[in-house]
């Protein structure tokens, strides 16, 4: 199943249509149509059938581009990665391309020969995609002052790293985005952190506690102040949460004492301990109407599942067997 740092650079691409023609032109030189637009990534047939890609755009003059995100080798492939393009070459009539990006080299030597299929005969089956393989020196290339957008692909290479070099690029890639309007700044910096491992993350925020750590390059700092923002705000919020949460549980005690009813010890460690609102929230409810603590938390006796006798009712007498 595609992860979080695939996800992200597809909503990513899919939101600022500009930014896959800005990766291309940077990496290869060429420049695509600027009237290819997101669209529909689901390719249907004439029977019941669906073929999902990552992303499909589609431009002016029946142009169109298929966009893979290949972060290990899919088998599959073999046969939708043709499949896709023939359909869509029959729907247009106008040859497009195919684009597989990814952050490895062995992926990377994989998808340009995977779609290669040849039968004893002899007959071929064959498409090589354009293949752009984000390594070392294509992030080196994407932290271009003049275009800061793309260093979210710079930072989304380093998905696997976890070296200096790595966090030197996701350092540089933090600067950059600095150059941005704030809105899509705000939104590359969370995007940036989303797609990064959770070694790198951890790594990330040991080096910015560290205040022996001279010189601190511009890149850090400003890295450090982001990480440092986060930690704040989460801060906040899990303290408000916090706060929330100890407000019920003292509502609860007070409504259970003020109807005569005696939370144990072991009671009140439970109610102490429940930070969920929901389930806090349904205790108070039943405690209004309970006639016992157990009763308000739900809880039930060994064995008491039937519904509780009522006061002076006499037993059955199969009840009554010692």
């Amino acid at each position: 199943m595609p992860g979080t740092s695939h996800e992200v650079l597809i909503v990513a691409l899919r939101e600022q249509p500009g930014l896959l023609g800005a990766l291309v032109s940077a990496l290869t030189g060429v420049k695509l149509p600027r009237s290819l637009k997101p669209s529909d990534a689901t390719l249907r047939f004439v029977k019941a059938a669906e073929l999902r890609l990552d992303l499909v755009y589609r431009g002016g003059r029946r142009r169109w581009v298929l966009v893979e995100l290949q972060r290990s080798v899919d088998p599959a492939k073999r046969r939708r990665w043709p499949l896709a393009a023939s359909l869509l070459h029959d729907q247009t009539g106008v040859a497009g391309d195919v684009l597989v990006i990814t952050a490895r080299r062995a992926v990377a030597r994989w998808a340009e020969r995977v779609a290669c299929v040849r039968t004893r005969l002899g007959t071929v089956l064959q498409l090589k995609p354009v293949v752009l393989h984000l390594g070392a020196a294509e992030s080196k290339a994407l932290l271009d002052e003049r275009h800061p957008e793309l260093a979210l692909f710079a930072a989304w290479a380093m998905q696997h790293r976890h070296g200096p070099r790595a966090r030197a690029v996701v350092e540089r890639a933090f600067e950059l985005t600095e150059r941005l309007p704030p809105a899509l700044r705000r939104a590359q910096q969370r995007a940036i952190l989303s797609v990064l491992s959770e070694r790198m993350l951890a790594l990330l925020r040991e080096a910015s506690m560290n205040p022996d750590k001279i010189p601190e390059t511009p890149a850090a700092r400003k890295l450090r102040l982001f990480l440092e923002a986060q930690g704040r705000k989460k801060g906040r919020a899990e303290g408000e949460a916090k706060g929330r949460a100890e407000g019920r549980q003292e509502a609860l005690m007070t409504l259970l004492r003020a109807r005569g009813l005696s939370p144990s010890r072991d009671d009140e460690a439970r109610i102490r301990a429940c930070t969920d609102p929901a389930k806090l929230d349904r205790w108070i409810a039943r405690a209004a109407t309970a006639t016992s603590v157990r009763e308000a938390l739900g809880t039930r006796t060994p064995g008491a599942r039937a519904r509780p006798r009522a006061p002076g009712r006499p037993r059955p007498a199969s009840a009554s067997r010692s």
